[in-house]
C-alpha cells in the first residue's frame, strides 16, 4: 500500500532534456530581460545590457539541471511552461 504512495523520479531523460533545453532557455531569457528592465532605472543601460546578456548562461544551466528533478517529462513541461508564462507576463507588464 505504501509503495503506491511513493513517487519516484522516472528515467525519461529525453523529454526532460528537451524541456530543460528549450523551455529552460526561454525562461532564462525572460529572467535576464526582467533583470534589464528592473535594473535600467538604477544603473547605466550599457551596463544592464551586459549583465542581462551574461546572466542568461548563469540562469539557464541551473534551470536545465532542475528539469531532471521532476517526476516525469510531462510534469517538467507543465511546470516550466507555467514558469515561462508567469515570467513573460511580468516582462510584458513591466515593459508596458
Amino acid at each position: 500500500m505504501k509503495k503506491n504512495l511513493k513517487k519516484t523520479i522516472q528515467p525519461d531523460w529525453w523529454s526532460k532534456s528537451c524541456v530543460g533545453a528549450i523551455l529552460g532557455l526561454s525562461l532564462a531569457i525572460a529572467l535576464a530581460n526582467l533583470i534589464v528592465v528592473i535594473g535600467k532605472h538604477f544603473f547605466a543601460l550599457s551596463l544592464m545590457v551586459l549583465i542581462g546578456m551574461w546572466s542568461v548562461a548563469w540562469l539557464w544551466l541551473p534551470l536545465f539541471f532542475i528539469s531532471y528533478l521532476f517526476h516525469s517529462g510531462k510534469s517538467a513541461f507543465l511546470y516550466m511552461a507555467l514558469a515561462n508564462t508567469i515570467a513573460y507576463s511580468c516582462l510584458f507588464f513591466l515593459r508596458g
